[in-house]
Formats: structure tokens, C-alpha cells, sequence
């Protein structure tokens, strides 16, 4: 009767391999480390606005009959929000000042930003960091009489600038 054969090593790892993967599994986690992972950030980088006047859906006479607080969004054409307070309509961007992601539409009293956590009120202040500036505002006007409004986002305004 015969032996049955010895099994055989499956294992054809070479020193030199164990030294290849070690130092793959070591650059892969530094580049993982510095960011390099390929990953999706908490919430997207704000496309970069569009410089010009944008054509909006609203007109002064309709915007001004809303109630003060009114947000209106603008993000997908030019990542900004037309609102309406007391002494008048104001365009302002939607771009954290912080890193540049994309804020949440208006709630309540308050504009968040999802990536960090900053806060501003409806005319763009600062409440919570960590941005430290304010969001910016926008120029905003008539395209003609009685018209749609215009928002140019290459003009940049004061914050207390209104539309009346």
C-alpha cells in the first residue's frame, strides 16, 4: 500500500513579496491619509457660481407681497436665494464662507451649512463658526419694468442693500 503524498505548500510568498505588499499597504494608507482616498466629502463643494445676471422666475411686485422671511432658491441656477425682509428683496449666495459647500436653503431664522456645522441669519451674518465672514450679497434689479428679476453674481453689493 502506498503513502499518500505529502501535502504540498500552497504558500509561494517570498520574502521580497511581504516587503512589496507592506510597503504598498503603507503608501496606500498615507495617500488615504492625506486625502488622497477617493472618498465623498459629508456634503458636495459648491459648484462655482455664475458670473452675470441670471434671469430668476420672480418679479419685484409678487416677491414683495410675500411675508417677510421669504427664501426663495436659486442654487441650481446660480447658487444663490433671493429673499424678502422688511425693507426689501436681496440676493445673497448660498456658498459657505468657510470651505465653499453648498448651505442649506433657509429654515426659520437661520442658513446651515452641512459640511461644518457654520450658521448665518437671513441677511447672511455670522451666528455659529467656524466661517468667520459673512455670506455675500448679490445685485439685484428688474430685468424690465414690472419684469422678472435679474441677479448678477459678478456684482458684489452691501449687505444692507435692498430692492424697494
Amino acid at each position: 500500500m502506498s503513502q499518500p503524498d505529502a501535502p504540498t505548500d500552497t504558500n509561494t510568498t517570498s520574502p521580497m513579496d511581504r516587503r512589496l505588499f507592506c510597503l504598498s499597504s503603507l503608501t496606500a494608507g498615507v495617500a488615504m491619509a492625506c486625502g488622497g482616498g477617493g472618498g465623498a466629502a459629508s456634503a458636495p463643494a459648491a459648484p462655482a457660481p455664475v458670473g452675470g445676471p441670471l434671469t430668476t422666475t420672480d418679479t419685484k411686485a409678487g416677491l414683495l407681497a410675500t411675508p417677510d422671511g421669504t427664501a426663495r432658491d436659486y442654487r441650481n441656477l446660480g447658487n444663490f436665494f433671493l429673499l424678502k425682509d422688511a425693507t426689501g428683496i436681496y440676493a445673497m449666495t448660498a456658498v459657505c464662507t468657510h470651505l465653499g459647500c453648498t448651505v442649506g436653503l433657509p429654515s426659520g431664522s437661520l442658513i446651515l451649512c452641512p459640511c461644518h456645522g457654520s450658521q448665518y441669519n437671513l441677511a447672511g451674518g455670522n451666528v455659529v463658526g467656524p466661517a468667520t465672514q459673512p455670506l455675500v450679497h448679490f445685485s439685484v434689479a428688474e430685468a424690465s419694468p414690472g419684469g422678472v428679476l435679474m441677479v448678477n453674481t459678478a456684482q458684489t453689493v452691501p449687505a444692507s442693500t435692498r430692492l424697494t
